[in-house]
């Protein structure tokens, strides 16, 4: 497998949670059974754009997909084979073998890794390895996330998808679709993914539990952890390895009781993540109220009724978050400051909405 990741680290490879390992997806049937039809009918796009929040199984589908498509052995979509049903792929398959030892030929995986962009000089990796002489059958390129591209290489990338060889499968993985070039949108099929339902979920993290080697909740602790975790899977797999599932669950019933906050719990949280003693647990906490302010920002413009006045008052204050901690990190300010500040701010727009 040819496989270029942006900014790669060494710990990258062995990852046990890394998507091309996933050998099942939850919750994401219809999406499935579209690039299924699509195949079965001989007319499969040669380009998938993959959208939904963050650690919802969207990489976990273009892995899995490419997969499928590279276990075909050459076969001509519509070809006289029986239709298939499942993206399944037994994991003692060569092609699953090969994939997930990273050694297949057919394959592209263009990953963002540690570094901020996907640049330029990667995607022309790409396009040369899509010059190279094919062996035959089916090759997948993956480029996750393509919200990392920048200008130059998205242009780049573009050229690409608008000739791509026979037989060649874009899966481009997004986590809005809004930050893909509106070109590279325009060529490629939309799947749209959605939040995970509390049963697709639970299997979810239970079956990347068991691969990180990571106790899995109980089914009590598990409700409460799809509601933290909005559906994600991923994120739910952050507040469990990384012990924040109690500060997670504190932040949550403050951020429920905006409108009339609990000073005293406003004040405990604040405490536990001030001082330098706390800095991991600051970090940590001011990305868990990063998302929650995303989170009201997305669910007032996307819910019902369209609140785009509450929404724009949601997005500002994540971006004068985003700014004020990196002033509060750079110039070493008070941190329990920050906080309570950025709380008595998301007071004000609840009582506002």
């Amino acid at each position: 497998m040819a496989k270029r990741k942006a900014g790669e680290s060494e710990g990258d490879a062995g990852d046990p949670l890394h998507p091309r390992l996933a050998d099942a997806l939850f919750g994401h049937n219809e999406a499935e059974a579209m690039f299924l039809r699509s195949f079965n009918a001989g007319a499969l796009h040669h380009a998938w754009l993959i959208t939904g929040e963050r650690g919802i199984g969207k990489a976990s589908f273009a892995w899995r997909a490419a997969r499928f498509l590279l276990s075909r052995d050459g076969e001509a979509a519509g070809s006289g084979r029986a239709p298939a049903t499942s993206l399944d792929v037994p994991s003692s398959h060569p092609t699953a073998r090969q994939i997930a030892a990273g050694a297949h030929s057919s394959l592209f995986a263009l990953e963002a890794g540690g570094a901020s962009t996907i640049g330029v000089d990667e995607v022309r990796k790409l396009r040369a390895f899509l010059g190279l002489t094919s062996p035959g059958g089916w090759r997948a390129m993956i480029v996750d996330p393509a919200n990392d591209l920048t200008i130059a290489s998205a242009n780049a990338l573009l050229k690409a998808v608008e000739e791509p060889p026979q037989r060649t499968v874009f899966f481009l993985v997004s986590h809005g679709a809004a930050a893909v070039l509106p070109t590279i949108r325009s060529r490629c099929i939309k799947l749209a993914l959605r939040p995970l339902d509390t049963a697709p979920f639970a299997c979810a993290v239970e079956a990347a539990c068991a691969r990180a080697g990571l106790d899995a909740p109980e089914a009590e602790q598990m409700q409460r952890l799809h509601a933290l975790a909005g559906g994600s899977a991923g994120r739910a797999l952050n507040l469990i390895g990384g012990g924040l599932l109690k500060l997670a669950d504190k932040l949550e019933r403050v951020m429920d009781g905006l409108r009339r906050p609990d000073q005293a719990a406003v004040h405990d949280l604040i405490q536990s993540a001030s001082g330098a003693k706390n800095a991991d647990t600051f970090a940590r906490l001011c990305d868990l109220i990063e998302e929650r302010i995303e989170a009201r920002a997305k669910s007032a413009a996307q819910g019902p009724g369209c609140n785009t006045t509450e929404a724009a008052l949601w997005a500002v204050a994540w971006q004068g978050f985003r700014e004020r901690r990196l002033e509060t990190d750079v110039l070493n300010l008070d941190k329990g400051a920050f906080l309570l500040a950025a709380f008595s701010d998301m007071e004000r727009i609840a009582r506002k909405a």
